[in-house]
């Protein structure tokens, strides 16, 4: 008798009081809730949020209606995504090549000049793997900075901008497009300059020369001594003094060197800099040895 009492008490309960079902309480109606086989579909109301979406095109240089270059001045959303706005691409799905297309078909000059047979297009990126077209951040970008969207994949690089002596570009005084260009560019590693000393003349011009006495290794490749992402030793050099220098001059101050407790005052501070300072080249009559 006790144990159908409990039994219909237990059935009463749940009769009077309300469970709501698993699918309702606080999560999203498309994932599958867990310990529920089949989840009821439930039409959610995703206006809001696409407005809000839509809205966000017109802080951006899309939307101005003044320059004739802009999508809207040319058929507004229609010059995008297409008269019965009918391209709306799933990037897990569509090749890189056709989601460009739109992009390509205003932004193909310029800046975008090399970009079919650049490195970024043979490694299958599409525009949208950077850019944002609906969000108001400079260039449209995904994130708030260069760094970060460069260094979601160029990992390497982003720890070396983490080493005593780098570049200024995590502090926002530099950018990577002031050195590189990502949709390509016919020098190497994507470089605005045709050479590696081209580029970095465009702020060391004072490494530039003619000088009467050239140092092969700097006229050669600044990266011979430099690692211009960042380095433990300073100034971004690829290795210490008076080791780096010994690397080529094997014969000179072979004797330079710590040794024990005694430290040879020539390598001292700035190590070889402190007699050789104009490693990089000089006009002194008689700086063939980078002393003047």
């Amino acid at each position: 008798m006790r144990h159908w009492l409990l039994v219909f008490g237990i059935a009463l309960a749940m009769v009077l009081v309300p469970v709501a079902p698993a699918w309702a309480v606080g999560g999203d109606p498309e994932r599958p809730v867990r310990g529920v086989d089949k989840v009821p579909k439930l039409e959610v109301d995703r206006s809001a949020r696409i407005q809000e979406h839509v809205q966000r095109i017109f802080r951006t240089p899309h939307a101005n209606f003044a320059d004739e270059r802009t999508p809207f001045a040319q058929g507004m959303c229609n010059r995008c995504h297409g008269a019965g706005m009918e391209i709306f691409f799933n990037p897990e799905k569509e090749s890189a090549e056709r989601m460009n297309q739109p992009c390509l078909s205003c932004h193909e000059e310029g800046a975008r000049r090399h970009w079919h047979g650049s490195t970024h297009e043979f490694s299958g990126l599409a525009c949208v793997n950077c850019h944002a077209m609906h969000n108001e951040r400079p260039r449209l970008l995904k994130a708030d900075t260069q760094l970060e969207v460069c260094g979601a994949c160029h990992l390497d690089r982003r720890a070396d901008f983490g080493k005593p002596s780098h570049h200024p570009v995590p502090e926002g005084l530099m950018q990577c497009t002031d050195c590189h260009n990502p949709h390509g560019t016919p020098g190497p590693s994507k470089l605005i300059g045709h050479t590696v000393n081209e580029t970095c003349y465009n702020c060391h011009a004072e490494k530039r020369g003619p000088f009467l006495w050239e140092h092969n290794p700097a006229r050669e490749a600044c990266t011979t001594c430099h690692d211009p992402h960042g380095s433990i030793h300073r100034p971004m050099l690829v290795s210490r003094p008076p080791m780096l220098c010994q690397q080529c001059h094997l014969g000179s101050h072979s004797d330079v060197a710590l040794t024990g407790a005694r430290m040879d005052f020539r390598v001292q501070g700035r190590s070889c800099l402190n007699c050789h300072s104009q490693v990089h080249g000089s006009n002194h009559p008689r700086g063939f040895v980078f002393k003047e």
